[in-house]
């Protein structure tokens, strides 16, 4: 039995200390409770104040609607024009009005621009554009973009240097939408990263070029060449854009020689849409092992792009590779080849053989029923071939249920021996 053991100098805080916790953790308590408390009542004012606010935008709107439908398609809207509408009301038909902008062209377009231009929108975008706040710079390069008149391109275009990249993308986008391609250089200059600041996505600036039509090609052209790669991925991008052929010989050689592997793929992809017979061989030899994974990918849907039947048997020689998306673009690409293309892949369904260049390390996790299954999954999941080649569909399927792993039991106990 332990000896009890008392304190010789008892202190006041051993008393007073359950006390005091007790109290921290009831005021903790309390406190938390309160915090949950607005939390749910600024949840609920917020709900209620989006509802609200999204009714009062179909009061205003309401009565206006038969008219702005009217003038997107291009119909004459029965009644008098509205009167004077008030600042908010103004704002509120701005917005709709601009929603209504990006589908409809021509004469509706203008007279959907009219509008804006009576409620002096278009005037406030044209300040706007050198307001302090990002939020409405990027709100006015939208607004100079839907009128889609091109006297405003050297504003837009003035603010591709903007400090805020979000403001540059918007500018971006808005020259898309002008269509002006005289200012196509300094889209693709808005993708490199400038003292500091990061260009705008590729994909917008790509998507701002294709917009603007074949007039881009000397732009795209001298984007091939330069020396930053960003520019040069966007500008391999739009060479796939229909009316670029010409930019052949120079794609390929970017395709063949550039250090940068998203610039290697976008090429590949440009070349199976605008190559020949010619490239046939660069993309097959792109298929090895040892060149990067984007690069193996892009060359394999471009052989199919290409639909050349020379291109059938590179593919089949990644059907059983080990990188699985690979075997699977490879697979889709064969089935759009048509007949010669299905049948390779049914051979290389029946055969489930693993080729000699793959390795011991890598069968070990990938049967040759998977490296089979995988095969035509492109084909079975691309193309519809459930409805249209049953019997491919039906091999796929029972090779991709034998490649799965048999379920795992629990040990049985032998039964003891009498």
């Amino acid at each position: 039995m332990l000896a009890s053991y008392d304190d010789p100098s008892p202190s006041l805080l051993d008393d007073l200390a359950p006390e005091v916790a007790s109290g921290v953790l009831t005021a903790s308590l309390w406190i938390l409770i309160a915090a949950i408390g607005v939390l749910v009542v600024v949840m609920i004012w917020a709900h209620v104040a989006r509802v609200s606010r999204g009714r009062r935008i179909e009061r205003i709107l309401e009565p206006l609607r038969p008219r702005l439908l009217a003038l997107a398609a291009d119909e004459e809207p029965d009644g008098e024009a509205p009167g004077k509408l008030g600042r908010r009301r103004e704002r509120v038909v701005d917005r709709a009005v601009l929603d209504l902008l990006g589908k409809v062209r021509g004469g509706a377009a203008t007279a959907l621009v009219d509008i804006l231009d009576r409620h002096g929108t278009v005037d406030g975008a044209l300040r706007g554009v050198r307001s302090w706040s990002a939020t409405t710079r990027a709100r006015s390069a939208q607004v100079l973009g839907a009128t889609r008149r091109t006297e405003y391109s050297p504003v837009l275009a003035g603010m591709l240097s903007d400090r805020d990249r979000a403001v540059r993308s918007t500018a971006v986008r808005a020259l898309g939408v002008l269509g002006d391609a005289t200012y196509a250089d300094a889209v693709l200059r808005a993708v490199r990263e400038v003292n500091g600041l990061s260009g705008v996505p590729a994909y917008v600036a790509a998507d701002a070029l294709l917009a603007m039509g074949d007039d881009v090609r000397e732009a795209v052209r001298r984007g091939l060449d330069d020396p930053d790669p960003g520019v040069r991925y966007v500008a391999a991008t739009v060479a796939s854009r229909g009316g670029m052929a010409s930019l052949l010989p120079r794609v390929l050689q970017l395709f063949r020689t550039d250090r940068d592997e998203r610039v290697r793929a976008a090429a590949a992809r440009t070349l199976g849409v605008i190559g020949d017979a010619r490239v046939i061989d660069d993309l097959g030899r792109a298929l090895a092992p040892r060149e990067p994974a984007a690069v193996r990918l892009a060359a394999a849907t471009a052989l199919g792009e290409l639909g050349a039947p020379a291109g059938v048997p590179l593919l089949r020689s990644v059907l059983t590779d080990g990188d699985r998306r690979l075997a699977e673009v490879a697979a889709g690409a064969l089935a759009s080849l048509g007949r010669t293309g299905r049948e390779v892949l049914v051979e290389t369904l029946r055969q489930g053989v693993i080729p000699p260049e793959i390795s011991v390390r890598d069968t070990a996790a990938t049967s040759p029923a998977d490296l089979a299954a995988l095969a035509s999954l492109g084909a079975v999941t691309a193309l519809g071939i459930r409805d249209r080649r049953p019997d491919l569909y039906e091999m796929a399927t029972a090779a991709r249920r034998a490649a799965e792993p048999a379920p795992a039991h629990a040990p049985q106990d032998e039964e003891p021996t009498p």
